[in-house]
Order: structure tokens, then sequence, then C-alpha cells
């Protein structure tokens, strides 16, 4: 299966998804630098910022969605349908978001097709109140989301900024 984006046959397309400031410009960066040191200051993303991903089997195509609130509805939608994984990312160390990201989570994967793998990244596990991952799946529900989902789904804690769980997590997807 292919898909076009802007025009140009793709083999694999991966949508990273999740509220503002949960780290998924950071996560793109740091599949693309493997182990080397990443900027931290890095810029919300506003619309869509595309990266190519390559690996030693599979050239990807990143799309790394704005999680402002005037995005969700209307930009998130159309790609993660388009798309052949989504990988939603979420601020494990901000519980004030827990409600927005849940309702966020349930659209996300209404949107997405049957047979797109979905990965769940509980980010910034380094930081001191970070929620452990059993707190996290409760309170998003993501017991039963996973129940209700007949394709492939995963959930890992990852600290995109140093790189901690990230590759066991992109393992899992890649395969």
């Amino acid at each position: 299966m292919t898909t076009k984006l802007f025009g140009k046959d793709l083999s694999i397309q991966i949508t990273f998804v999740g509220l503002a400031g949960a780290g998924k410009t950071t996560l793109v960066k740091r599949l693309k630098s493997g182990d080397q040191p990443l900027n931290t200051q890095y810029f919300p993303t506003m619309g869509v910022n595309i990266e190519t991903i390559k690996t030693d089997d599979f050239e990807l195509i990143a799309a790394d969605l704005g999680g402002q609130k005037t995005y969700p509805a209307s930009l998130w939608e159309p790609f993660v349908k388009k798309s052949h994984a989504i990988v939603f990312v979420f601020d494990s160390a901000d519980k004030s978001k827990v409600e927005e990201a849940a309702k966020w989570l349930k659209r996300v994967i209404e949107w997405t097709h049957e047979d797109s793998a979905f990965l769940f990244l509980a980010n910034k596990k380094d930081l001191p109140n970070a929620m452990p991952l059993n707190k996290i799946i409760d309170l998003l529900e993501l017991s039963t989301v996973m129940d209700q989902r007949p394709r492939s789904f995963a959930v890992h804690m990852v600290s995109a900024l140093y790189g901690d769980g990230v590759h066991e997590a992109w393992e899992w997807l890649l395969n």
C-alpha cells in the first residue's frame, strides 16, 4: 500500500500527534539523530513539519503535527486517516492536560485506519513529577482503548530528550 503526500509516492507514513508541548518534535529529532545530542530549544510546531527518517530497511515520512488547540480537529484527522502508523505523544509530567489528552486520544483512535499500528508514548519520564505508567493507563483509560482496538497497540514510557526507551518503542513500531 502506498500513500501520496504532497504529490509524492511514499511507502510508509507515520503521524505524530499529541497536545502542545508533549515532545513530538523532540521525539522526531531524536529518531533522526540517533544517539547524537539534541538541541533542547525547539519552537512549537505550527501546522505540519514533515521529516524523513531513514532506517536500515525503510525511508519513513514523519508528519509532526502541531498540538495547539486549533489544530486537532482540522489538521490531525486527514493525516491520521492516511497514515500507516500513529504515534500519540503524551507529556507524563503535565497532570493538567490528562482530561484533554484523553478526549483527543479517543478521537485519534476513531480516525485511525483499522490496519494501522498505534504507539502511545508517555514522554518526559526523566522529569521528577512524571506520573508512573500504570497511573497514566488508568487516567487515560488506555486498557479499555486497547481492548476495543482490533489493531496493533503499544504503550511505552520514554524520554525523547535523553533517548531513554525510545529505541525499544521505535523497534516495536518498525516490526
